[in-house]
């Protein structure tokens, strides 16, 4: 199992099956540390399976070939599409260079696509743009290990603590509800948090640039509480201590957030937090959130109704996120699914 930079994409899309079907990878846990050349080299000689998470770079493509030419099987897995229009949220970044970086990523991974002998993604929107490269497509649903989270953490202080987490803190998703994160930045019953986006201190300029609009909003807020992103080994217990009593989940409606997967409300779910998240055909959360382990809003006044609904409604908080984690648990438990993986990959032989 080769994964690559992203390590939150690869816990859930490469360790968690290769963990309970005890396979060997090139990282040795979460925290970036790559296994020695020389080690990953000798396992993968002894492989007759060779699976590349979001292969996007030359290397990774001309490796992916000479398995092929060795006689062993490549399979590309991925859980976000590279591509681009006008309602990407990398579209229109001002970083220079930017968009013509991810073209050229998105032209060397459907290549990939186009030459391996299975693809793998964690939805079936995303499966339908990948079959149109390569037919052979499997979805294999995201999944959660319980032994990874610690029993979920209370919040008993004076203040609702409402978290917007990961890329939900980016603008062009938190827009569609800015008026709504004003007025809880404002409102004295709130502590509004964000859990995600670079510190604002001026360390990394590029970091900077590409995240201005966000870092420039984070400001505007009256009252917030910033937490920067973490390491992936890190990243439960994280979430787990800022003891939020509610998190929100805005997407826009575009092509990239109909492929993205229902990876946060499972996060949620995890630590009893219940969520509202939006609403539209396709939408990651449509077949999950029930109405009783979650709220979908459609509307700005919807998003108003659902917010003002829990932070007056503590009891309703608390049984919300119980059985969301109750329905995570029976239905994305990977000590259930982790053959899917093994079935998939069977059929190659």
């Amino acid at each position: 199992m080769m994964g690559g930079a992203y390590m939150g994409c690869w816990y859930v899309r490469m360790f968690l099956p290769m963990i309970h079907n005890g396979w060997s990878g090139n990282y040795l846990g979460l925290k970036r540390q790559l296994k020695p050349a020389k080690i990953v080299e000798e396992e993968i000689k002894n492989a007759d399976i060779v699976v590349f998470h979001r292969a996007d770079t030359v290397e990774h493509h001309k490796i992916g070939m000479m398995l092929k030419q060795m006689g062993k099987k490549v399979v590309f897995d991925n859980d976000d599409t590279y591509q681009l229009d006008e309602y990407h949220p990398f579209f229109n970044l001002d970083e220079k260079g930017f968009k013509q970086n991810k073209i050229h990523l998105n032209n060397i991974i459907n290549n990939f696509i186009r030459n391996v002998d299975l693809v793998t993604c964690s939805t079936e929107y995303l499966a339908k743009e990948y079959r149109q490269l390569n037919p052979n497509v499997i979805v294999l649903k995201n999944c959660v290990d319980q032994d990874d989270w610690d029993e979920p953490l209370r919040n008993e202080g004076d203040k609702v603590r409402v978290g917007l987490v990961g890329s939900t803190a980016y603008a062009h998703d938190f827009e569609m509800i800015r008026d709504l994160l004003l007025k809880l930045s404002k409102d004295k019953r709130v502590q509004l948090v964000v859990f995600g986006l670079p510190k604002d201190d001026g360390a990394n300029p590029k970091t900077a640039e590409v995240h201005k609009k966000e870092l420039a909003f984070l400001r505007e807020l009256e009252t917030v509480e910033h937490v920067p992103w973490c390491d992936m080994a890190d990243y439960f217990t994280q979430l787990n201590e800022l003891r939020l009593d509610m998190m929100l989940i805005p997407r826009r409606e575009n092509h990239f957030n109909k492929a993205k997967s229902n990876v946060k409300f499972l996060e949620a779910a995890m630590c009893e937090i219940p969520v509202i998240a939006s609403s539209f055909p396709d939408a990651p959360y449509e077949n999950d959130i029930d109405g009783m382990n979650g709220i979908l809003a459609k509307t700005p006044e919807e998003w108003d109704n659902a917010v003002e609904r829990l932070i007056t409604d503590k009891k309703l908080r608390r049984s919300m996120g119980k059985r969301a984690k109750k329905y995570v648990l029976a239905n994305y438990n990977i000590a259930d699914h982790a053959h899917l993986w093994e079935e998939a990959y069977a059929t190659l032989k």
